[in-house]
């Protein structure tokens, strides 16, 4: 009859294996040094340890330079959206009122307003020139003329509405006056989609 072979007593299995491999990373780790405390120390000049958070100037720089380089990608980006910019603009409309509604109640218009800058503001604006004030015209052309377009028969319809008002007496000249003003108030109302009130 066959002699039964016995079990080696150190069998690795995975009820032992972790603590068996964490006895040999441990003799593995001391014999290479790996587990040394590492020299924090720096060598001596010119390496100098710098500020923990960037000096305002080199700061601003970096992310000024980073914006201006992503002109392109910005441009790319905003000609092919994920999704329409004006359906999730509708979409998001309660979220814009709660965040409205909120910003009055904390008074943060006002806040912000009183940390305005006045130099820095016209500091910006020195430096943007009438070049920049009228390239925005000028990028903006053809939705000047497609409002024009809208707006010129409402504004003809007006003018010709009031030259049917009388005018003998001073009463019906200041009633032409009136007439007009709540005219190109009713024409705004329209041209903004909204309802006349």
């Amino acid at each position: 009859m066959a002699k039964r072979q016995e079990q080696p007593t150190n069998q690795i299995d995975l009820s032992n294996f972790e603590a068996l491999f964490g006895e040999i990373l441990d003799r593995v780790n001391g014999a290479t040094g790996a587990n040394a405390p590492a020299d924090l120390t720096l060598p001596d000049n010119p390496v100098t340890p710098g500020t923990r958070v960037p000096e305002a100037s080199a700061w601003a720089t970096k992310m000024i330079t980073n914006a201006t380089r992503s002109g392109d990608a910005w441009l790319k980006g905003t000609l092919s959206p994920r999704k329409n910019p004006v359906q999730a603009a509708i979409a998001a409309d309660k979220k814009r009122k709660d965040k409205l509604e909120e910003a009055e109640r904390q008074g943060k218009w006002k806040a912000s307003m009183e940390r305005v800058d006045v130099d820095a503001m016209y500091d910006t604006i020195e430096k943007v020139g009438a070049g920049g004030y009228t390239a925005g015209i000028e990028a903006r052309s053809s939705k000047i003329t497609s409002k024009i377009e809208k707006l010129r028969p409402q504004v003809l319809a007006l003018a010709e509405t009031i030259d049917k008002m009388p005018e003998d007496t001073d009463a019906q000249r200041e009633a032409k006056m009136v007439a007009a003003r709540r005219g190109m108030i009713q024409i705004g109302s329209k041209l903004r989609g909204i309802g006349s009130k």
